[in-house]
């Protein structure tokens, strides 16, 4: 399974950000593998539709589940057309912390 998660640095221990279109990064994780690596999001600073940018990046590299504190509403039409589960954590956690759920 393919895992994203929204973050705002490219490091194991920055939190999840609250904002999926707007993060600076998205650490992409594979179950299978245990191999993650970290992307940026070209469409942070886009005026408008950062997150359906965003939401296509996802959809591009087959990802199963997106983490982050919130989505916008047609990041969610998106996600629910691609069948993309969406996961908004209770507590604050960084990347390590949510990776080490899946191991």
């Amino acid at each position: 399974m393919k895992v994203a998660i929204a973050t705002n640095d490219n490091t194991l221990k920055s939190v999840f950000d609250q904002h999926f279109g707007r993060c600076a990064f998205f650490y992409l994780y594979d179950t299978e593998t245990k191999q993650g690596e970290f992307k940026e999001n070209l469409g942070q600073h886009h005026a408008e539709k950062a997150g359906n940018e965003a939401a296509r990046l996802m959809v591009d590299e087959g990802i199963e589940i997106v983490i982050a504190g919130r989505f916008g509403s047609k990041v969610v039409e998106v996600f629910r057309a691609g069948n993309i589960q969406m996961v908004i954590p209770e507590k604050q956690q960084t990347v390590q912390e949510i990776i080490n759920q899946f191991k």
